[in-house]
């Protein structure tokens, strides 16, 4: 590595350390939330920031790896104190309390990506653009939950939409795969008989039905309602109906823009071609392996080990 990498890469470094030791912190922070938390359907919540939050550290951490950089993942004082206010927050007065703790803690992450995003290029730019995505959405959804179980008005102003679009009864719920409650043209299915609980909103119902293939979906509504209640949670609860959700729901809701998912086949075609392994020239002749034994034992050791008839009785 030349002097000039390696400056690069110190000042790398300094950069995203930061963020990966805030993103470690709100883990620690998200999973005290969820030992404290009664409502199920906010715990699926929950642990989706979570796995957004893991997804960001992975990627700063592979971008510094790259660069034969290593992070320090220890969370240190900052996620003992966001654990603290995490689980006081919880006692104290409960999931809105603990809402809007998530919520200040992501607003910072926000002003710090933002401002990280410019300082960075390439590589690194492609991750952290990706990770103030993901920051994005949880602040979206943090907000329109405090606002409909506050009413405040800053957090009504606050969204892109109006509140009736994100929220189908004046409760609020959260969708396990939207993380909403959206009204739709179809009714939410709602399970309390399951453990764990499952809880799908109207708007999802739909649009998980759509999800289907043509020649199954033309089946559906013949099959019991039971049936087809259990087949739209459980592809509703996949993570790819999941993944569609965030990227054509909640992009668009964030300001964002749409996402579609590509087919398989789509993104096996875009792969860059794969280099050849290396083979002898043209004009080169192939190697040979020969292995020398050094005692009476090894030698039949190897002589065992690649006598034609023994591998194909084994094999």
């Amino acid at each position: 590595m030349s002097s000039h990498q390696g400056v690069e890469g110190r000042s790398l470094l300094d950069r995203l350390q930061p963020l990966i030791s805030r993103e470690m912190a709100s883990l620690v922070s998200i999973d005290a939330a969820v030992a404290r938390e009664e409502h199920p359907d906010y715990v699926v919540m929950f642990q989706s920031a979570k796995m957004a939050k893991q997804a960001n550290v992975e990627q700063m951490v592979t971008v510094l790896r790259m660069q034969r950089l290593f992070a320090h993942e220890s969370q240190g004082v900052r996620g003992y104190l966001e654990k603290g206010r995490a689980v006081l927050a919880a006692r104290v007065s409960g999931t809105t309390a603990t809402l809007i703790g998530m919520r200040s803690a992501a607003h910072e992450l926000l002003e710090a990506y933002t401002e990280a995003v410019t300082e960075v290029d390439g590589l690194a730019r492609r991750a952290l653009r990706k990770a103030l995505g993901r920051t994005l959405v949880q602040m979206f959804l943090l907000t329109a939950h405090i606002a409909r179980r506050t009413g405040r008005r800053s957090d009504l102003n606050a969204l892109r939409v109006p509140l009736d679009r994100l929220f189908a009864a004046e409760a609020a719920r959260a969708c396990m795969r939207c993380h909403l409650d959206r009204p739709g043209a179809r009714p939410p299915l709602e399970r309390t008989d399951l453990d764990p609980y499952t809880y799908l909103c109207g708007a999802c119902h739909a649009e998980v039905r759509d999800e289907f293939p043509p020649d199954l979906a033309s089946q559906m509504d013949r099959w019991p309602w039971h049936l087809q209640e259990a087949r739209v949670l459980q592809h509703a609860l996949g993570r790819t109906s999941v993944l569609r959700a965030i990227h054509t729901v909640l992009h668009p809701l964030c300001g964002l823009p749409e996402e579609l998912p590509k087919a398989a086949a789509e993104q096996a075609v875009a792969m860059p071609a794969m280099e050849p392994s290396p083979s002898p020239g043209p004009g080169e002749r192939s190697g040979i392996l020969s292995v020398e034994a050094r005692t009476q034992a090894e030698s039949e050791y190897v002589a065992a080990l690649f006598d034609p008839s023994r591998v194909r009785r084994s094999w």
